[in-house]
């Protein structure tokens, strides 16, 4: 009879953990030029509330960017980052460089973390461009 308890409660156990798992298939940037496109699949979400998306420039530390909320198990997500070039990094206010890494922070019910694999980017953006998108910022 104990082993049969024993048994019931791994079984639970196995499938608890099964269900709570969520995971990325893949994540993908791509530079426009003027933007910044992430797509990313998921392949199971289990109880995942929603993903945020983080971004790192040079110093390699990465920041906040936005929230997705999460839509199911086998979807496809993609989320246009277009403050890229505009956005200082660390805190001396320089404006990042040309290489972007993202990542997602994958946020479930019991608000536990895990995060996906990064990927990263040039981002080659003109100097007109980059000098507009610092005067817009400083208008936020």
């Amino acid at each position: 009879m104990k082993v049969l308890a024993l048994i019931a409660v791994v079984l639970f156990t196995v499938a608890t953990a099964l269900a709570v798992e969520a995971t990325v298939e893949y994540l993908r940037a791509r530079s426009t030029g003027s933007t910044v496109i992430l797509e990313w699949r998921s392949a199971t979400e289990g109880d995942l509330k929603h993903y945020e998306v983080e971004r790192a420039g040079d110093d390699q530390v990465f920041r906040y960017v936005t929230t997705i909320a999460a839509s199911g198990s086998n979807r496809g997500y993609q989320y246009t980052d277009d403050e890229a070039f505009g956005k200082g990094d660390g805190t001396d206010g320089k404006i990042a460089g040309t290489y972007f890494t993202y990542r997602l922070k994958l946020v479930h019910a019991d608000n536990s973390v895990t995060y996906s694999t990064s990927a990263g980017v040039s981002h080659n953006v003109s100097t007109v461009k980059r000098t507009w998108g610092m005067i817009k910022e400083m208008f936020r």
